[in-house]
């Protein structure tokens, strides 16, 4: 592997942004028949220039192309591979504020052939949008393990009788998506783990996941080995490699909760392929900073501190007094702030998301005044 980056990104972001309705309906279109590519493209290269727009606006250190051209953060799946067919793998469940029921997520493929790889779709989005902008542009890839959302255990057993043998796959298929996107040059590139740690986090996700055929015990035990097999590329000199684990986020809403200690005393410590880790804390359900005391000093802490689920705007010396909390426990110079998730994982208007424009701007900005507060 090639030396790591100095470069930390102090004012950081985690993916996905609001997209706009004139692009979502523009897709309703395309695959209704009653748009053509050409005209679709152009709407969809205007949303990724927004999207730009407004992050360089904001001031943060690094942007993305707000996966615009995505349904879903990590649908990479199925436009990147071959293997999948249509149909409902299984529901995820999300839950409310208080802890109640609150939206169901049907997967809409299933994994019915042994995966095959094609170019990454985010190379394409990497060379689109860093002919755009000044700034670093990061692009995101789901984790191998994201991919048994796909898994089913009747319709999957013809390819992948055992679920470990399809993220095996799918271990190699982002590898070399990472090799892809480090040769063209992108400086950043993120996974998004969250369901390692909602396994990691939550009793009632584990019994999901032992309903559904995939023992989480085994699930947990070898998470980390295809997170960290995933960095084994020759990186270019300055190439970052960050991972993010949140615990789901809907509409003002999530899939686990819990606090960061099992996961980072046992997984942070062995993947140590990654530069940067991402997690979320804007609310107790994440738990102290304390498990950061299990993070090699040399890597860097995002601390997920501006919520994408809620309106409310944080109060900035409120995030200050954060942050030293954090530095008790991890060094404040490999510390960073960001926010907790992406603003819509999913192609969701703001209207869906029950998040104005206006406050994405805002809390985007945030992030930024506060960095710049405590890293001058």
């Amino acid at each position: 592997m090639a030396s790591r980056t100095t470069t930390i990104y102090r004012a950081d972001v985690v993916g996905s942004m609001l997209r706009p309705r004139e692009l979502v309906d523009a897709r309703r279109a395309l695959r209704e028949g009653r748009l053509g590519p050409e005209e679709y493209r152009s709407v969809e290269d205007a949303a990724v220039d927004a999207a730009l727009r407004i992050q360089e606006e904001a001031g943060v250190d690094v942007v993305t192309d707000g996966e615009m051209r995505r349904d879903i953060f990590f649908d990479f799946f199925v436009s990147g591979t071959e293997g999948m067919t249509p149909g409902e793998s299984w529901t995820v469940h999300f839950r409310d504020a208080g802890g109640n029921a609150a939206m169901e997520v049907p997967i809409p493929f299933v994994v019915t052939d042994r995966l095959r790889p094609r170019s990454s779709p985010g190379l394409a989005e990497f060379l689109y949008a860093r002919e755009r902008t000044a700034l670093p542009v990061k692009v995101t890839l789901p984790s191998p393990t994201l991919v048994t959302a796909f898994w089913h255990r009747e319709g999957s057993a013809d390819a992948y009788p055992d679920p470990f043998g399809l993220i095996a796959d799918a271990t190699e298929i982002v590898k070399a998506w990472i090799a892809e996107l480090a040769e063209a040059g992108c400086p950043y590139i993120q996974i998004d783990a969250p369901e390692l740690n909602e396994v990691y986090a939550d009793e009632r996700i584990r019994a999901e996941y032992t309903e559904r055929g995939i023992p989480p015990e085994r699930f947990m035990a070898e998470g980390a080995e295809y997170l960290q097999a995933v960095t084994n590329v020759d990186l270019p000199e300055g190439t970052t490699l960050g991972v993010h684990v949140c615990k789901g986020n809907g509409t003002q809403s999530f899939i686990a909760e819990g606090g960061y200690e099992d996961i980072a005393r046992d997984v942070f410590r062995r993947v140590v392929g990654f530069d940067v880790f991402h997690m979320e804390f804007d609310d107790e359900r994440s738990g102290s900073f304390e498990p950061l005391r299990h993070l090699p000093d040399d890597k860097v802490a995002v601390l997920g501190l501006v919520s994408t689920k809620w309106t409310a705007l944080e109060d900035p010396e409120m995030l200050r007094r954060r942050i030293e909390q954090a530095a008790a426990f991890h060094p404040l110079d490999q510390l960073a702030v960001g926010t907790q998730c992406g603003f819509a994982s999913a192609a969701e208007i703001a209207e869906q998301r029950k998040i104005t424009e206006q406050t994405q701007a805002e809390k985007l900005r945030l992030v930024a005044e506060t960095a710049r507060a405590v890293w001058a």
